[in-house]
């Protein structure tokens, strides 16, 4: 019975451990839908581009004041070669789109309706984006207000 539970303990915990992704990570894009137009989007068109892949609250106040920086650095960078993804997780889509009236976004921006995608970052705090390479790796994260000239020396680095 002790290794049963001893099993099951260890199963556990690499099922939970393997859950957040962090630096050196392959990215992971579930089925997203966009707030534009409610279709679900096929990330895998973005394979080979330099991502920023943020997650945002309507509720959270720093998302707003981050937004500006976004939009300037999404205008900023070659879409050939860079894509910013905007994960909203408010639980209400009618919370987005009043947040996205206030506070408008160039970029993309989708719902994890099935929360898949909250589930593997497990993101600990908003806003928070994960910088990606041209081959799906994790780079890099930012947990903070980003600061719009280090946030873009990063990504162009990448490109």
């Amino acid at each position: 019975m002790r290794k049963l539970l001893l099993a099951i303990t260890a199963l556990l915990t690499v099922q939970f451990s393997a859950a957040k992704l962090s630096v050196g990570d392959d990215v992971y894009l579930p089925e997203l839908v966009s707030i534009e137009t409610g279709e679900m989007v096929d990330l895998s068109q973005y394979k080979g581009k330099v991502l920023f892949v943020e997650f945002w609250a309507s509720w959270c106040t720093t998302c707003a004041k981050s937004f500006p920086t976004y939009n300037k650095i999404h205008n900023a960078l070659d879409s050939e070669k860079y894509m910013m993804i905007s994960i909203n997780t408010d639980k209400k889509e009618k919370d987005a789109k009043k947040f996205l009236k206030r506070t408008p976004a160039d970029f993309l921006v989708v719902r994890d309706t099935k929360k898949s995608a909250v589930k593997t970052y497990e993101p600990k705090g908003y806003p928070v984006g994960y910088i990606v390479d041209k081959e799906g790796k994790i780079v890099a994260i930012e947990e903070s207000q980003p600061e719009y000239e280090e946030l873009k020396a990063l990504l162009e680095s990448l490109m």
